[in-house]
């Protein structure tokens, strides 16, 4: 027999922390916006491992809505824990 899959409740849970993830990776992503406009005025660019860090965090948070959007809800969490490991380096580098 195949294994069940996920249940509503996990989905749910599942759902609820994406949430939370998406909206602490737009303030990220705004104050990073901000950031890199103020540096551009004066000639610099954003560091390199910060813009690194935002892209994986982005690419991660796309995997686990594709992953979640699929059923396979280990998938979406791991790419969940790896965009929040980004997402924690952003904040650190931004004192949130």
């Amino acid at each position: 027999a195949a294994p069940a899959g996920p249940s509503r409740a996990e989905l749910q849970d599942f759902r609820e922390r994406m949430v939370m993830l998406e909206t602490r990776a737009g303030g990220v992503r705004s104050s990073l916006q901000t950031m890199q406009q103020q540096q551009a005025a004066s000639g610099l660019n954003l560091r390199g491992d910060m813009q690194e860090a935002n892209n994986l965090m982005n690419s991660y948070l796309q995997g686990a809505g594709a992953a979640l959007n699929a059923g396979d809800l280990p998938s979406a969490k791991s790419f969940a824990d790896k965009a929040e490991r980004q997402l924690e380096k952003l904040e650190k580098f931004l004192n949130r």
